[in-house]
């Protein structure tokens, strides 16, 4: 019998490898995850997530700048959310909404190219929630990258 962990999709291609979510995205998450979940201040959670993660210098600014400006324009990105939504903000999961503010935030004021806001959300939404949400996330994206702020 065939080993079940190399079974092949159809048209005989092998499963694709899950891509690695970028360890800055990861930071910004999860300070995101702990202000919701945990009512944490950002710039007390900050340090200790940057640590936990391994970043210094670049990638902790990015990770820095993306989680506050994300928390900080929140209100901003959902109002953008709901207008490119297919159902009310309060139905979406609350880790899928996070990543959808992150992903908004880089392409609506960051200088990061859509298709990488896009494509690193899309991941990380595969790792944190899974493959539905992934799909949704590459969707809801996509029509926010549509336009400017």
């Amino acid at each position: 019998m065939a080993d079940p962990r190399q079974r092949r999709r159809p048209g005989g291609r092998p499963p694709r490898a899950k891509p690695p979510v970028d360890a800055a995205r990861r930071a910004a998450y999860d300070v995101c995850r702990a202000v919701r979940v945990d009512d944490a201040y950002t710039n007390l959670v900050l340090p200790h997530v940057l640590r936990q993660h391994g970043l210094s210098g670049r990638d902790a600014a990015f990770a820095t700048e993306l989680a506050s400006g994300t928390l900080r324009r929140r209100g901003t990105y959902d109002a953008v959310l709901t207008a490119c939504l297919d159902r009310p903000l309060a139905k979406v999961e609350a880790k899928v909404l996070d990543i959808l503010r992150l992903g908004a935030h880089q392409l609506l004021s960051m200088r990061v190219p859509a298709h990488a806001a896009i494509s690193t959300s899309v991941d990380l939404a595969r790792s944190r929630v899974g493959a539905g949400a992934a799909g949704f996330v590459n969707a809801v994206l996509r029509r926010v990258g549509e336009h400017d702020l």
